[in-house]
């Protein structure tokens, strides 16, 4: 009978332990998500495309093209009047260079 009676002592101690350690894991994670600040990038009408595309880097945004083609991806890079946009919607395991200057609109989150 004490045997068993110390079994389950055991087992419930483990077990609370096992809670309270999922609890401290929780915890930190929504401290860690709350003290986190919120990055807005804002369009500037005053410096060229390309110049706003590398403020949006590793953004999502949606590029209209002069042919009227749309794009959305995440930028990765602007160099040399290219634009690298990685992870295209609706295209698993695709990327896509555009020329800059065919680039006729861009749509991003703002706020």
């Amino acid at each position: 009978m004490k045997a068993l009676k110390r079994k389950v002592l055991l087992v419930t101690g483990f077990a609370l332990i096992a809670l309270l350690m999922v609890n401290l894991v929780v915890t930190l994670q929504t401290v860690q998500a709350a003290g986190e600040t919120k990055e807005y990038v804002q369009f500037n009408t005053g410096i060229p495309m390309a110049d706003n595309l590398i403020a949006f880097k590793g953004k999502t945004v949606t590029v209209s093209l002069s042919s009227g083609q749309t794009m959305t991806g995440i930028v990765k890079d602007v160099k040399n009047n290219l634009l690298h946009l990685e992870k295209l919607s609706q295209k698993e395991f695709y990327d896509a260079i555009i020329r800059v200057d065919l680039i006729s609109a861009v749509e991003a989150r703002v706020r």
